[in-house]
């Protein structure tokens, strides 16, 4: 009885000590990203794109993948503030800006995966502008696709939102489970022009499907309840 409460009380210290080195994301850029800037800088200078894309996605994987997702209040196009932590449904964050032109293709594939898989996770699109710019930015979504906002004039957010714009820059994907671990960060695809708007859709289709695919088998391991995957 006594070797069994001592394993017990054991391995409960092994788990909360596991929980406790959970850094946050914002505990990740301090300690990394200064670095990695340097290097991503010295590799632009030498026009070594690859390079760049090759320090960004280790940063991701070496780093920032697993660490938690701090929470955050941004503003519904109703003007009403919503923070993260009021998401339990795993999540895909998109971040834009407004100035930016939305990659081709990009809103029927969301369309198509919100609808396919609205039950199981919370997409949501997180632009920088004022509330009249997104709106306009907003129409033709699916229903089950969440359009928020940050208004830079308004001057009352947080580290992380600076963060989530500046450190890494937009505009991004990530992946992010019910319990705020991070589980992928990618580039979204950039706006070429002069591609078909089928092709683009279907590429944008892939990416996405990939990411919410990837976050849905991490987010079974955390449920009692499997979830099912589309295919």
């Amino acid at each position: 009885m006594g070797r069994l409460l001592l394993t017990l009380l054991l391995t409960a210290h092994i788990t909360l000590s596991a929980q406790n080195s959970q850094l946050f994301f914002s505990d990740v850029l301090d300690a990394h990203l200064p670095a990695y800037l340097l290097q991503a800088e010295d590799a632009i200078r030498n026009l070594e794109q690859d390079k760049v894309k090759v320090l960004f996605d280790n940063l991701v994987e070496d780093k920032i993948t697993g660490s938690l997702m701090d929470n955050f209040k941004v503003t519904k196009l109703s003007k009403k503030a919503v923070a993260l932590n009021e998401y339990t449904k795993p999540v895909m964050l998109l971040t834009y800006s407004s100035w930016r032109i939305n990659c081709k293709g990009e809103q029927a594939a969301l369309n198509e995966l919100a609808a396919q898989y609205g039950d199981d996770v919370s997409i949501i699109l997180l632009h920088w502008g004022t509330n009249k710019e997104v709106k306009k930015l907003a129409k033709g979504y699916h229903r089950n696709i969440d359009v928020l906002y940050v208004d830079d004039s308004d001057n009352k957010y947080t580290q992380i939102i600076k963060n989530l714009k500046h450190s890494l820059g937009l505009p991004l994907a990530y992946t992010i489970t019910s319990d705020k671990t991070i589980i992928n960060i990618k580039r979204r695809l950039s706006n070429k022009m002069a591609k078909d708007e089928k092709d683009a859709a279907f590429e944008n289709y892939d990416l996405y499907k990939n990411l919410l695919k990837e976050l849905l088998f991490k987010q079974e391991t955390l449920s009692e309840a499997p979830i099912v995957i589309n295919k």
